[in-house]
């Protein structure tokens, strides 16, 4: 019966607008909770509540995105939102991760999920080569790109991690919050212009996100890597004796 389905919903079924519903309800909520996490106090309950909020909604994001782009037909744009959502979990699932487990290499147990978004992911680079739609495949790329490296070092077992799992969490985040602000921006982009508006603005809501973020995740990287560097280097206080 679903294979009956597969790709011939039109968007006026009960079926596409409680799934379209329920995407735009849960990115709603997962921008406004990430926005917590980077504007208020760090490591607190409040910063973990709003993080795990903004990871589940992105789950739910990404999975109804992946069910809008199976039932209805395809199309450049909805092929963009499901790599985009499905980007942006992935990203914010292994940043979650690596604060969860004060860890920047992915445990074993997080190999079955990086596995997956691998074989996701080169699936994504062959379908949007077949159908020329270059976005899609980019996306593709990028989570081979992030999930293979993810499956290799947990195949190496206790190798070394590439980078402390704050800055692991840190990066990780950021890029899902900056792919999810992106399509945020890019699907509503044409109803905010006025006619007849400048096509430059609509490239401009495409490379923003993606700028600024970038600035503000590497000005944040510096930052923590600095006090990170110095608790590593900062010589001990010597202990005080009991005679003085």
């Amino acid at each position: 019966m679903l294979y009956a389905i597969l790709f011939s919903l039109p968007p006026t079924t009960t079926t596409v607008r409680a799934l379209l519903g329920l995407h735009i309800a849960a990115g709603s909520l997962a921008l406004l909770a990430g926005l917590i996490p980077m504007l208020g106090r760090k490591g607190g309950p409040v910063h973990v509540r709003a993080g795990r909020v903004y990871v589940y909604s992105m789950l739910v994001v990404a999975a109804t995105a992946v069910l809008l782009c199976l039932l209805q037909p395809l199309t450049l744009s909805r092929l963009f939102l499901t790599g985009i959502a499905v980007l942006s979990f992935y990203l914010s699932f292994t940043g979650w991760r690596a604060a969860r487990q004060r860890s920047a290499k992915p445990a074993s147990s997080d190999l079955v999920l990086s596995t997956v978004a691998t074989l996701v992911g080169l699936g994504m680079v062959g379908i949007g080569i077949a159908l020329h739609a270059v976005l899609f495949a980019f996306f593709g790329g990028l989570i081979c790109l992030f999930a293979g490296q993810d499956t290799w070092v947990a195949l190496r077992g206790t190798a070394a991690a590439p980078m402390p799992w704050l800055l692991r969490h840190l990066t990780r985040m950021g890029g899902s919050y900056i792919s999810a602000t992106t399509a945020f921006i890019v699907v509503n982009l044409g109803r905010w212009l006025p006619a007849g508006a400048p096509s430059w603005i609509n490239l401009l809501g495409w490379m923003a996100p993606t700028i600024l973020g970038s600035i503000l995740i590497a000005r944040t990287v510096r930052y923590y890597k600095a006090k990170l560097t110095f608790r590593n280097t900062a010589p001990e206080k010597p202990a005080i004796s009991s005679l003085e």
